[in-house]
């Protein structure tokens, strides 16, 4: 959705204009045209005044962008998970061994060492 200069700073509202007795006409705004508002504190945008049907519509589309996300993330990790099963890697225990160490040394070894 794009919108003009001229929309988007008619969207800006100081803060000061609720306590001016504006409240009322920005709500009505709000509930009855769809309005929404970017409310301004000391000049910078703090909070935005949206319909509860923009809220409720946004809140599910948070949830199915989610969903969406969680299911991408699924396929990426089976596609992982076949190309490692095909993978021809030595097994980490195997690894070790084979450069003289055992899990029990490196278990020692890490107990001694400290990250910052």
């Amino acid at each position: 959705m794009s919108i003009s200069l001229a929309e988007f700073t008619e969207q800006l509202v100081p803060i000061s204009d609720f306590s001016q007795g504006k409240a009322g006409k920005i709500f009505s705004d709000v509930a009855n045209n769809n309005k929404e508002y970017v409310v301004l504190k000391n000049n910078q945008p703090t909070a935005v005044v949206i319909s509860i049907e923009e809220y409720r519509r946004t809140q599910r589309r948070i949830k199915v962008l989610e969903m969406y996300f969680e299911k991408l993330q699924d396929m990426f990790l089976e596609e992982k998970a076949k190309e490692r099963a095909n993978d021809e890697s030595t097994p980490f225990k195997e690894f070790i061994e084979a450069e003289g160490f055992t899990l029990d040394e490196l278990k020692e070894v890490m107990d001694e060492v400290e990250f910052e």
